[in-house]
């Protein structure tokens, strides 16, 4: 049974449907966390690839209310951008007085006032669920909190989007990617929840790599997937920052613990024995290559919208980018890709896409 909006929730998915429409990936209530401190949420957060080498990542505020107070939320929405180094604010409001989007205009935030927002009463997405019905599909699963947090990490996930899309967020992604694709093996009754779980991080992953790529546009190819290895690896910090930590690691062994000084050593030899075992080259290829670089803003719009669909969406109907995409996570998270594939509405198996089968991907530039 789909949930009962209130006339805010019901605001914020009409101008979701409404930048989805625009060509926009969209995230709704995505947490923004301090420490251990909960800030607030963001109604709407956007990603947009308007070149290879530059990318938007805009907030909106959006406020649904009788006095909607439009001016202390054109001053909100421009201090939460520039606090989080996002590229532009919009406010959607139901305020039509003139000053206001005037006022926006000058402080360079967008405003989508009551005028604008009355044509969009009617606009929806037929075959998506609003993001309350997603919600209770998780909710449905009564372990879910016990088998891993399903919607704790679906939080985290979402939050990560503000914390400056790099590699540090796509491991993070792609830790939480594997357990939901394990998910979909362990806990039948709920395995296409899983799936669209998966689908969540799979399109999260895709928007990172879609960021970090932005940098290397005009990059030397086996030097670009060096660059993927490297961060996939050893994360943001780099090849030099983890050996910077673990050099402190063993210094304060060698500090307190002078009677093992040895363990040093064995610790350095350890940590990079297990970081050389981590298949990292298999993304880094893939993701590396020029044709995956244009479709992954697209296959990134494609996996949520099918996280959302009403009408559960397997993995063998989607798109064969998307599939190639998936793919690449299985082989890189050593799931069986047929096992994985079959599992979820009964593929056959032999038409189950491999990744090295797959032809070139069409050049698309949004």
């Amino acid at each position: 049974m789909a949930v009962t909006l209130d006339k805010g929730m019901s605001m914020e998915e009409r101008v979701r449907n409404y930048f989805i429409k625009s060509g926009y990936y969209t995230l709704r209530g995505v947490p923004f966390t301090y420490g251990k401190f909960d800030v607030t949420d963001v109604d709407l957060w956007l990603y947009d690839r308007p070149s290879p080498v530059s990318r938007h990542r805009i907030v909106v505020d959006i406020k649904n209310k009788k006095t909607p107070q439009a001016i202390e939320r054109i001053f909100w929405a421009k201090g939460l951008a520039a606090t989080l180094n996002l590229d532009q604010a919009i406010v959607a409001t139901t305020d039509k007085r003139p000053d206001v989007a005037e006022f926006g205009r000058q402080h360079g935030v967008v405003v989508l006032d009551g005028n604008f927002l009355s044509r969009l009463a009617n606009l929806s997405v037929s075959d998506r669920m609003s993001e309350e019905d997603f919600l209770q599909t998780i909710d449905a699963f009564a372990d879910q909190r016990v088998s891993g947090d399903w919607k704790g990490r679906l939080r985290s996930a979402k939050s990560r989007v503000l914390n400056g899309l790099g590699y540090n967020e796509v491991n993070s992604w792609l830790t939480d990617g594997r357990f939901f694709a394990e998910q979909t093996l362990i806990v039948p009754l709920h395995k296409t929840t899983a799936c669209r779980l998966l689908y969540m991080l799979a399109s999260l992953i895709a928007v990172g790599f879609d960021f970090v790529l932005r940098d290397l546009a005009f990059v030397d190819q086996d030097a670009k997937v060096g660059e993927l290895n490297n961060g996939l690896q050893f994360g943001s910090s780099g090849a030099k920052g983890t050996a910077h930590v673990i050099d402190i690691a063993i210094g304060l062994v060698d500090q307190y613990a002078p009677d093992m000084r040895g363990l040093g050593g064995k610790i350095r030899r350890g940590v990079e024995s297990d970081l050389e075992a981590v298949q990292t080259h298999i993304p880094a290829e893939y993701f590396g290559r020029p044709s995956t670089a244009q479709s992954l803003y697209n296959i990134a719009r494609e996996l949520e919208h099918a996280a959302f669909m009403t009408t559960f969406r397997g993995p063998s109907d989607l798109s064969v980018d998307a599939k190639s995409m998936l793919s690449v996570l299985l082989d890189f998270w050593e799931i069986d890709r047929s096992r994985f594939f079959s599992n979820l509405k009964g593929v056959d198996l032999d038409k189950v896409v491999r990744e090295k089968d797959l032809p070139e991907s069409p050049s698309r530039l949004l």
